[in-house]
């Protein structure tokens, strides 16, 4: 019976070791997160504290400026590069069909050319008899 009560007690032991672990880890996470958001709000929102513009707030204002305006310039680029695929598009689709169409008038001209070959052979072998 000893055994067990000391078995039972170092499981338990060990479970609740794991539970403190585990609620430890939660918080570790919990500060991160926190960290995370301060950090995200910092840059997006300028200073809350001071009613008149300080250092601070206007070299946040730069910032958020200059990435507006980094922004701006992606989009531009990305819809000129929208307009550029999508006319890339269209010119690849329409040698796809002009290709598509040359070969099969290129099998119809081999085909027309074999049955006059085959003609040109059966007449000129009815002249050599």
């Amino acid at each position: 019976m000893k055994t067990e009560s000391v078995a039972e007690k170092s499981v338990e032991n060990e479970h609740v070791k794991v539970e403190e672990k585990m609620k430890e880890a939660e918080k570790v996470v919990e500060v991160v997160k926190t960290i995370e958001i301060e950090k995200i709000v910092e840059v997006v929102k300028p200073c809350e504290k001071c009613l008149e513009a300080c250092k601070e707030c206007a070299a946040k204002a730069d910032i958020i400026a200059e990435y507006e305006k980094k922004k701006e310039q992606l989009l531009f680029n990305l819809n000129y590069v929208k307009e550029s695929y999508n006319v890339l598009n269209k010119t690849i689709t329409g040698l796809q069909k002009t290709n598509s169409e040359r070969e099969q008038a290129l099998t119809m001209m081999n085909a027309v050319m074999m049955t006059k070959q085959k003609a040109i052979n059966f007449y000129i072998e009815e002249s050599a008899k």
